[in-house]
């Protein structure tokens, strides 16, 4: 918190009270003496009170991404993996919230928004696919959108290049390079982009560590 308290204190002290400064803050990263929930809560009260504009909620980290595994029921309901949290949250602090992760359709946005859990709706995966997404959500009342499941077959490469994560960074590759997303890559595809990409690095960096005892 401290670390986060000085940066933001230095932001400020370069732009001015007048430019909105937002954080993007993990409900917890869901690992063993990690960071919880409570812990979370507190940063949230802490930032808040000192004049952040935006805080978005999120949560996990890249060794455990939680919202690329299956969620429970009663968040499949709402759609979002944590608008609980927000409006634990919501509860300790007036700064303006967006929840990220899970939104797939103009409903469960909908009834995010109404029922003031979250202020803003913060969308990824399905804007990579869709950059036209928010005007169809605004245009259509019953507009949903499903993501497929993403394997190449072997659990084991899934994980070593983040599939989940990874093969939507591939999508805004295209977009970046003025093509149209491709709904239908082949993630084997994105696999050996993965690998080439980022495959030697990680062969040099698991060297290095080995040479040096590590």
């Amino acid at each position: 918190m401290r670390f986060v308290i000085e940066v933001y204190r230095a932001i400020r002290a370069a732009v001015g009270d007048d430019y909105p400064v937002g954080i993007k803050l993990n409900s917890a990263d869901f690992m063993r003496g990690g960071f919880t929930e409570e812990e979370s809560q507190e940063v949230v009260r802490v930032l808040g009170g000192i004049g952040v504009d935006l805080i978005e909620i999120s949560g996990g980290t890249y060794e455990n991404p939680v919202m690329n595994g299956s969620m429970a029921d009663s968040t499949q309901q709402r759609e979002a993996y944590f608008l609980a949290y927000a409006e634990r949250v919501r509860a300790i602090t007036d700064a303006p919230l967006m929840v990220t992760g899970g939104f797939r359709s103009s409903a469960g946005m909908t009834d995010a928004l109404t029922r003031g859990a979250t202020d803003l709706i913060g969308i990824a995966r399905p804007m990579a696919l869709d950059p036209d997404l928010p005007k169809k959500i605004m245009a259509e009342s019953g507009f949903s959108m499903r993501l497929r499941k993403l394997s190449t077959g072997v659990p084991a490469f899934d994980k070593m290049v983040a599939l989940d994560i990874t093969w939507y960074e591939h999508q805004l590759q295209r977009i970046a390079k003025h093509r149209k997303p491709d709904p239908d890559m082949n993630e084997w595809l994105s696999f050996a982009k993965s690998m080439l990409y980022y495959g030697r690095c990680f062969i040099r960096n698991r060297h290095r560590r080995s040479s040096r005892g590590l």
